[in-house]
């Protein structure tokens, strides 16, 4: 699809927009609270929400009732009984629902946001590429910092040379992750869900921003992305879960440049992601939280970040001007699918590592939560983010020699060292590692 990511989507109702959501509690609170904001400012009126655990969402329920709004306890009656009283639904689920939840709202002509990632694996967003050409609709995915100008402005200073030829990427984002993260819902931690793909993990999911603006910046035009060409991971998994909790990645692309990424829920402390973008002039550092700076010789140009919530918030502003017709970015199936196949190459490239129990160990926080982690972690991802070099040659005793794989011809996920989703695997087998 190569049509410009701003502009607009021929399907065009008129304001207030009728929002359909599906999901209210867990992080679809976040959307319910924002899609509450647009609605109370008359950007947007609810038309619809489907709610599977009214017992979990008791103050939604008793607001949505008092509004008036229909709610409904499956989002395919949803659709099907309000579809000619919607103009856009919102998609905050689970990563294997993505797929069909969008295709199924393609289908009748709605507007979508999906939440991130778009989907689990190439094949589906093959599918949903196709339905956005079949109903020419152009869907957007909530990898958030997208939305914001700043982004595109990073984007066009670096594409005018304000740090000379790019030349590397590093990143790195340490979120340590407990028990409670892993149970709240019955997917997270899992390759899959009995019935469809997932491949949850850092990369995947709760640190996938960061790889998605690496791909953007990294595009040699303002409104595409980098391609991969050839990828070397290596896999670790401290947890009781089927999938990965710390990685390393490195990525050849077809700029030219190589992109290293590091990311970990299995430490005992936090440290919040940043991307440093070198030069052949200059360099270009990006924080989740703080500011985002330009060095280049003497001069020290930076910008500040909003904070997440208002991220947020700017994306869904952000959608409904896409709706209405306005000029504004959104982060389209294209942008978002650059990081759907580093996650299903790093899969196909090498099996999950587990730590030998050595070197892992439990820690009760004050909260009571508790956390799996990897001894010295800390220490061993930030010798390896700024010397470059995998975390075998960091020193970490338990660690593996990465594997390549080309991609040139990588264009559908193999599950090479997956388990078939029609063999569905409990949380307790899945501790037995594999």
């Amino acid at each position: 699809m190569n049509r410009d990511v701003s502009s607009p989507t021929p399907f065009r109702p008129k304001p207030p927009y009728r929002v359909g959501l599906i999901g209210v509690t867990g992080y679809a609170l976040a959307y319910f609270e924002c899609l509450s904001s647009l609605v109370e400012s008359g950007r947007a009126k609810w038309g619809a929400v489907t709610i599977i655990n009214p017992l979990e969402a008791v103050d939604q329920v008793e607001q949505l009732k008092r509004l008036g709004v229909p709610i409904y306890d499956d989002y395919r009656e949803m659709l099907e009984s309000e579809k000619r009283n919607l103009d856009w639904v919102c998609v905050p689920t689970g990563i294997g629902s993505h797929t069909q939840m969008t295709l199924d709202c393609l289908r009748l002509g709605l507007q979508v946001l999906v939440e991130k990632p778009l989907a689990p694996t190439l094949q589906d967003v093959a599918a949903i590429q196709e339905a956005e050409q079949k109903s020419g609709i152009q869907i957007a995915v909530g990898f958030q910092h997208t939305y914001l100008e700043d982004t595109w402005d990073i984007k066009r200073r670096l594409l005018a040379g304000e740090i000379g030829e790019i030349k590397r990427v590093d990143c790195v984002g340490i979120w340590p992750r407990s028990h409670t993260y892993y149970e709240r819902n019955e997917w997270s931690g899992h390759l899959h869900d009995g019935d469809h793909w997932v491949l949850d993990s850092p990369l995947h999911n709760g640190l996938s921003h960061m790889v998605n603006l690496i791909l953007f910046w990294t595009g040699e035009r303002l409104e595409g992305r980098a391609e991969l060409k050839r990828v070397s991971a290596e896999l670790y998994r401290s947890k009781p879960i089927e999938g990965f909790d710390t990685i390393r990645t490195v990525a050849e692309l077809d700029s030219g440049v190589e992109a290293a990424v590091l990311l970990t829920h299995g430490s005992l402390h936090q440290i919040d992601p940043e991307i440093v973008i070198t030069g052949s002039r200059g360099v270009f550092r990006w924080r989740f939280c703080g500011t985002h700076t330009f060095y280049t010789g003497d001069k020290v140009v930076s910008m500040k970040t909003p904070g997440q919530i208002e991220i947020r918030s700017l994306m869904f502003e952000a959608m409904v001007d896409h709706i209405e017709g306005k000029p504004h970015r959104i982060c389209t199936s294209e942008l978002a699918k650059g990081t759907c196949k580093w996650v299903n190459a790093v899969h196909d490239t090498i099996p999950i590592h587990d730590i030998p129990e050595q070197y892992c160990s439990s820690v009760v926080a004050e909260n009571g939560e508790t956390f799996e982690i990897i001894e010295d972690l800390e220490y061993y991802a930030l010798r390896a983010y700024y010397e470059k070099c995998s975390l075998s040659e960091a020193g970490a005793p338990w660690a593996i020699a990465p594997r390549e794989r080309d991609l040139e011809d990588y264009t559908a996920f193999e599950a090479r060292y997956c388990t078939d989703p029609s063999e569905p695997i409990s949380r307790a087998s899945s501790q037995a590692g594999g």
